[in-house]
């Protein structure tokens, strides 16, 4: 945890977010959306106006175009039923003229409504400013039409009196002149309504030509801001791809930091500034004994940290830890520093706190810690071990130097002096006995270490366990004759397995030598050899004053005295049992009541795992 910038969640990943593009592709967005909607728009706008100019031409000033023609004809017929009337004095050309002056009052009726509708579509054109308005010399259609009727119904008046007086002086002559000015503002009339429609045509053709402009000029926007787009979408596709592979670039930063985080066997608890947990890995949750979600939001010092290992209430406000978190400083735990699980046990922990920097605000606190129970233990084990070894050794060299100067002593008086066959015999019995003894300390000193180093051997044959038992027994009659110990053995028939006999024969020597050795005088020692069908247990009883419950689970450990030493044994006895027994794939075990007693048992299997031969073993665990 001392690199903490990539640790989820105590830390924040940072990765640098590529630049945004500039603000010309929302304008060029804008542009485009502009252009679409002129491009629907436009054209129904023109075609509207188209429609409406075309919709008048033909509805109007066609209609009026045709009216204006048929109105001279009708002139014409009506001239040529006054001149009819007075060459032949006939009444019927009156019958025709009659018809004739009625067609024409419909003609201008109709005429007048069409004047009406032309005039409006040349104001309009007026108001707005067209270049296509016709020159109408000061009056409009309308205008000419009333203008038209009113010398009508004169030339009308004057026709009637010629059909009823007949022709008088210049009459003649007036009719004709009447005529001729009805037929000129009539061509006036027609012309005027010609311009008309030619100027509404010329419009169409120059709202077609504005349209064609408009959207030319659209389309060519339009196009200008699709390249824009394109180009602005080319560049946020890019950050798109960009900003993918940096958020799997994080998420994938983030499994490994968690994956680390699960990994850890130390506790790492995330706190705010204020001391709140505000996170907690798996490891943290096993050793404080909560879950993260029961954990998250409550005050670190009143949860682990209240209270020392004395028990002693630790006041908040002087809390050196929260005092660093709010600084953004780093701490470190002091010897003897404790913190309390969840069922209200303190353990002793080892912790440090490191400030949580995001950026360059400080947002918190990471503080990792370890559970030091284990190693604390280990530390003990590990003094045990070297006082016990520190003991072996001075029991060793206490009980080498014994022999060592009885043999030197009975040596010097050989030497020294002159003494008769008995009491040479004597001294040289005497060099002996403290020569065995000093082979079989060096022995159990040797097997001890090969034990040790993982390298015992062994030599397997089959052998029959009673008869080793009853060997070994007998070595040791005298022994406990001579201190009143009722030595005894329970057999149950014969048993074989394939074992090492000298082996077999010294780990039972040694369960013997340990239970003669501490029972006392008047006590008993009894060993036996059952089979239940799977293996062997051969076993020594005893009535001495038993193990200590704290120390039966070490008591075959090297250089570990389960039980009060006298001055007979370097304490190598029951290490050297357990090898034995493993080494033929069995178990060593001590059952033991204090004051009362204890049965120590080895379990050998019948078949054993080794083979014949030498075979190597490793014991040493």
């Amino acid at each position: 945890m001392k690199d903490k910038k990539g640790w989820y969640p105590f830390s924040r990943i940072e990765p640098q977010v590529p630049r945004p593009p500039s603000a010309r592709g929302l304008w060029a967005l804008g542009f485009v959306t502009l252009a679409l909607i002129a491009l629907i728009a436009v054209p129904s706008y023109f075609g509207q106006r188209v429609a409406a100019v075309q919709d008048m031409i033909i509805n109007v000033g066609e209609p009026a175009t045709r009216l204006s023609a048929k109105l001279g004809l009708l002139k014409a017929r009506q001239m040529a039923r006054v001149e009819g009337f007075l060459l032949s004095r006939d009444g019927s050309f009156r019958e025709y003229y009659r018809a004739a002056i009625v067609e024409e009052d419909a003609v201008l009726d109709s005429l007048a409504a069409f004047a009406r509708e032309l005039d409006q579509d040349v104001l309009g054109e007026l108001e707005s400013g067209s270049s296509h308005a016709p020159n109408y010399l000061g009056r409009t259609v309308f205008q000419r039409v009333a203008a038209l009727r009113s010398e009508s119904f004169d030339w009308r008046f004057n026709n009637i009196q010629l059909f009823e007086q007949g022709p008088t002086g210049d009459a003649r002559a007036e009719l004709r002149q009447g005529y001729e000015d009805l037929q000129r503002a009539t061509r006036d009339l027609d012309l005027i309504i010609a311009e008309q429609v030619s100027a509404s045509r010329s419009r169409v053709v120059t709202e077609q030509r504005l349209q064609a402009r408009i959207m030319l000029v659209l389309a060519l926007v339009a196009l200008l801001a699709t390249l824009i787009i394109g180009r602005v979408a080319y560049r946020y596709r890019t950050l798109t791809v960009e900003r993918e592979k940096l958020r799997r670039v994080a998420v994938q930063q983030r499994r490994e930091a968690d994956a680390l985080l699960e990994a850890t066997d130390d506790g790492v608890l995330g706190m705010d500034l204020d001391g709140r947990c505000v996170s907690l890995n798996r490891a943290g949750a096993r050793l404080l004994g909560y879950t993260v979600s029961e954990i998250r939001g409550r005050d670190v010092h009143a949860t682990i940290f209240h209270s020392d290992r004395e028990r002693r209430v630790e006041d908040r406000s002087s809390s050196s830890l929260l005092s660093a978190a709010a600084e953004g400083k780093a701490l470190e735990s002091e010897d003897g520093a404790v913190l309390w699980h969840r069922r209200g046990v303190p353990f002793p922990a080892r912790w440090s706190l490191l400030p949580m920097i995001d950026g360059a605000d400080l947002i918190g606190a990471v503080l990792t810690f370890t559970d030091m129970t284990e190693t604390f233990e280990r530390e003990a084990e590990l003094r045990r071990a070297v006082r016990q070894r520190e003991d072996i050794v001075s029991i060793v060299s206490h009980d080498l130097q014994n022999p060592l100067s009885v043999t030197i002593a009975a040596a010097e008086i050989l030497l020294d002096l002159s003494l008769n066959e008995k009491e040479r015999r004597h001294q040289a019995e005497m060099i002996h006995r403290s020569g065995k003894r000093m082979q079989s300390l060096i022995g159990d000193l040797l097997d001890a270490s090969r034990i040790e180093a993982g390298i015992f051997v062994v030599r397997p044959s089959k052998e029959d366990l009673v008869t080793l038992l009853d060997e070994a027994v007998s070595m040791f009659e005298m022994r406990a004759s001579s201190r009143s110990i009722n030595l005894s053995v329970e057999k149950s028939g014969s048993v074989v397995a394939r074992v090492d006999r000298d082996r077999i024969i010294q780990a039972v020597s040694n369960l013997l030598d340990n239970a003669i050795r501490l029972t006392p005088e008047g006590g008993s020692v009894t060993a036996s050899c059952t089979y239940d069908g799977s293996s062997v247990r051969v076993t020594v009883t005893d009535n001495g004053p038993g193990v200590a419950p704290d120390v039966g689970g070490r008591i075959f450990d090297r250089f570990s005295q389960g039980r009060k030493r006298d001055g007979g044994s370097a304490g190598l006895g029951l290490a050297i049992v357990k090898g034995v027994a493993s080494a033929h794939g069995g178990t060593a075990e001590v059952d033991s009541t204090l004051g009362k007693g204890s049965t120590f048992t080895m379990t050998l299997p019948v078949e054993g795992p080794v083979t014949e031969g030498e075979q190597v073993v490793d014991v040493s665990d």
